[in-house]
């Protein structure tokens, strides 16, 4: 019976993605289809400076080849968009595999699973003819790969860890987070089964050559052509180049401490959109871009009407994963001291650290760019969507927490499921008002 319901998640999950798809337009606000037009029409990768999505690394705009056959009708730009569904579908099903066989019991991966597999920006950002849903579906890759290292802890599987990688840094500069804890955890791994420091150095130089080897194409490319490896689409060589200097509109984001410290949600429930209210606070950016549609970003535009106070509904029970994964952050904490104190890693601990590790790196990077840029776009939920893993570990740990507090897991239970429900009722409701257009 629980495995059937697990069944059903995971078949909602995949038709729900179908489902946005079909309405769903293939643009956002970053228009990735100038690099796949321009590959095509030039037979070659365009530098940093020549269109704002110039500065991505190539790989998701040469698979994106496969997948176009121009844009002279709404229908072939649908099949392009097919190529972001298809991943946003692996990458589902990798996470969900993930759910099943490393969460504690089948209520935490029930509950898991949903999230997953209806997080509307999650979702919608996998949808998008964008390098976000290949980035995605390396992110997942690259845990489920690490995890079959730690558990078998054969070479072979260190080998395609290095290729998911050096993949991912192909197509996403936000895998540079990925690299340190990566690095880290294969040797604490190696140390584990206590291997002479000589494996354990050469075993992890070829990951690194490896890595190093597949992913460092565009940074080569920005140092040859600029001087430097690493450039930001908000960078002023970028805005003056491409004519285009729309960072200069959204700058003036950090207030000093208030930008750290401002988490009243409560702003976002009265002005749920982008707004002077709470564009400063770094946490509640991400928390918007996480839950809701904060940004106006597509076709579905319920944000620009009355019904942008679902989004104000959306985040008040938001309040309820979100309490729960900052008390599986603690719980984590306590276990971290514990194994400390033992000085003995088990294999669950490595893999909730390391899954960890990934998310809290990912966000260090995010708030570094920001806090260099001054732009408030660079706050956005989606960047972090690689290691979205992560985020589902502190779900799922507070849910451990309160598993066996019938009453309370009870409640918990009945708020979450309005969630879920409320996150498939925002989709209806953006699909009526297209269809009422």
């Amino acid at each position: 019976m629980k495995r059937d319901k697990l069944l059903i998640v995971l078949i909602a999950g995949i038709a729900f993605r179908i489902f946005v798809f079909l309405f769903q337009a293939p643009f956002n606000n970053d228009y990735h289809f100038e690099v796949i037009k321009y590959i095509r029409e030039t037979k070659s990768i365009p530098l940093s400076t020549q269109m704002s999505q110039g500065y991505h690394p190539p790989l998701y705009y040469l698979l994106a080849q496969i997948f176009y056959c121009g844009d002279s009708t709404f229908f072939r730009l649908k099949v392009l968009q097919f190529f972001s569904l298809l991943t946003s579908i692996l990458t589902f099903v990798l996470l969900f595999s993930l759910v099943k066989n490393h969460l504690t019991s089948p209520k935490i991966q029930l509950y898991s699973g949903w999230l997953l597999a209806l997080l509307p920006q999650f979702v919608m950002f996998g949808n998008f003819v964008s390098n976000d849903s290949l980035a995605n579906f390396f992110g997942a890759l690259i845990i489920f790969q690490s995890y079959l290292f730690l558990h078998t802890r054969r070479f072979r599987h260190l080998l395609w860890l290095s290729v998911w990688l050096g993949l991912g840094l192909l197509t996403k500069a936000t895998f540079l987070a990925f690299i340190p804890v990566l690095l880290i955890f294969i040797v604490v791994v190696q140390l584990r089964e206590k291997k002479r420091l000589l494996t354990i150095f050469m075993q992890t130089l070829i990951f690194t050559l490896i890595v190093t080897a597949l992913g460092s194409y565009k940074y080569v490319q920005n140092y040859i052509h600029f001087g430097r490896p690493f450039i930001h689409n908000t960078d002023p060589l970028v805005q003056e180049a491409t004519g285009w200097p729309w960072a200069k509109d959204q700058k003036g984001t950090y207030q000093g401490l208030s930008s750290w410290l401002d988490w009243n949600i409560a702003k976002l429930v009265k002005e749920p959109t982008l707004s002077e209210s709470t564009r400063h606070s770094f946490f509640l950016l991400l928390y918007g871009t996480l839950w809701y549609q904060y940004i106006h970003e597509s076709n579905l535009e319920g944000n620009l009407t009355r019904f942008k106070y679902f989004g104000s509904f959306l985040y008040i029970l938001a309040l309820g994963p979100t309490l729960l994964m900052m008390a599986g952050g603690l719980k984590f904490l306590k276990e971290t001291i514990a194994t400390l104190r033992k000085k003995e890693l088990t294999e669950p601990f490595i893999q909730k650290a390391l899954s960890l590790g990934l998310f809290l790196s990912t966000l260090a990077l995010i708030v570094a760019i920001g806090l260099k840029t001054d732009v408030w776009s660079c706050f956005q939920a989606r960047i972090f969507f690689p290691a979205i893993w992560g985020m589902i570990v502190l779900y799922s740990s507070g849910l451990e927490i309160i598993e066996n507090k019938r009453r309370l897991f009870k409640i918990t239970s009945s708020f979450l499921n309005i969630l879920y429900i409320s996150f498939i009722i925002y989709f209806l409701i953006e699909l009526g008002l297209l269809l009422a257009k």
